[in-house]
């Protein structure tokens, strides 16, 4: 129009056409900027983009430790993952993984981006999750001392099933860790924090323990005014459990103590169980039996706790602590704890005395168990 509205006022013809010349350069060099940019973009697209399948090959074997896991979980062969690693670390010109008889094991820089590529295909896999909406179950797996898991997990998992209702739990209770690395669980929750390369800890509550009993045998059994009244009473052992009765008599001052009956339990949950039937006195975890306290099916006699130096946590692969199931659980386990603290300080005697004791070192090796 305004080359139109300058003909109209007799412009000459030599400077209409400048116009138009110049308008012409102005399209073709922001197409030529246009141009460029595609360029560059697919350029660096080929450049640093390796091809999925071999992302996904060496991504999975770094998680299972082993080719033939990443073979399984990916219903290849196991030569087929191998070569997918192999045409991965001659276009990153780098080793991922050393190879020795007993298998694989990751670089230090392979480790650093096997982390970078599990966190990246759990973001992945969060948007999607996001945009349908978690329209259908993600499962979560999850394995928990024995204990912890009958006493205090499975009674609250409720509030977890009503705020994610999406997500399916799995639970596996075991005395030994189940492997994080390898894939067979998600999340987990043990005593700690451990030195496990990789593996992310969450502090979650001490280890408090004292005695608990029933209401019926404080009333109806032997006294039980001080430590040393506790050999006219039936001990429940657990066998599975550090700290335990000798580490409470030991701090109360009575480690000589001669105790004339006893019982011993494959774990704390069925000693637990034995104390509400008033078969003898246990050693209770604070958080594990506060919900026993409140509602009167078990009392402390002598308030005195032991705390082991270790503490119950919550761990996951660091790599995948952001996972939006793993976060789920997290923060959902964390304010159910804190619920639990604050019904425990509650109930518990006032003059609750709390001595700290050096725990035994469980076992520190997720990996293969």
């Amino acid at each position: 129009m305004h080359a139109h509205r300058l003909m109209r006022q007799k412009t000459s013809p030599s400077a209409v056409s400048t116009i138009f010349q110049n308008q012409r350069n102005l399209f073709n060099f922001n197409k030529i900027k246009l141009d460029l940019r595609k360029i560059q973009i697919e350029k660096r697209m080929r450049r640093r983009f390796p091809l999925l399948n071999a992302l996904r090959a060496f991504e999975a074997a770094s998680r299972h430790g082993s080719l033939s896991g990443a073979a399984t979980e990916l219903s290849v062969t196991t030569g087929a993952v191998s070569r997918q690693i192999s045409r991965l670390e001659s276009y990153l010109d780098d080793t991922l993984f050393f190879r020795n008889p007993r298998g694989v094991e990751l670089t230090a820089k392979g480790l650093t981006y096997a982390n970078a590529l599990t966190e990246a295909f759990d973001r992945i896999d969060a948007a999607t999750e996001d945009f349908r909406g978690h329209t259908e179950p993600s499962s979560l797996s999850v394995f928990s001392f024995t204990t912890l898991a009958i006493e205090w997990l499975l009674p609250n998992l409720d509030s977890f099933r009503a705020l994610h209702p999406s997500i399916d739990l799995k639970l596996v209770a075991s005395s030994e860790p189940v492997g994080l690395y390898d894939g067979q669980v998600d999340v987990g929750l043990w005593i700690g924090p451990e030195h496990w390369p990789g593996i992310h800890f969450d502090e979650l509550f001490y280890a408090d323990h004292f005695p608990v009993c029933s209401p019926a045998l404080l009333e109806n059994g032997p006294p039980l005014r001080n430590a040393s009244d506790l050999r006219h009473h039936t001990l429940l052992y657990s066998t599975a459990r550090i700290p335990n009765w000798p580490d409470w008599l030991n701090a109360a001052g009575a480690g000589d103590l001669v105790v004339s009956r006893e019982m011993r339990f494959e774990n704390s949950s069925n000693a637990y169980r034995a104390a509400r039937d008033g078969l003898g006195i246990a050693l209770g975890q604070r958080l594990f039996v506060a919900e026993d306290i409140a509602a009167g099916r078990l009392v402390v006699p002598l308030p005195l706790s032991i705390r082991s130096q270790q503490s119950y946590c919550i761990v996951c692969l660091e790599a995948r602590r952001t996972d939006w199931k793993i976060e789920a659980f997290r923060n959902w386990i964390a304010s159910r704890v804190a619920e639990t603290e604050a019904l425990s300080q509650s109930v518990l005697p006032a003059d609750m005395k709390v001595i700290n004791i050096a725990g035994d070192a469980l076992p520190s090796d997720l990996s293969r168990k």
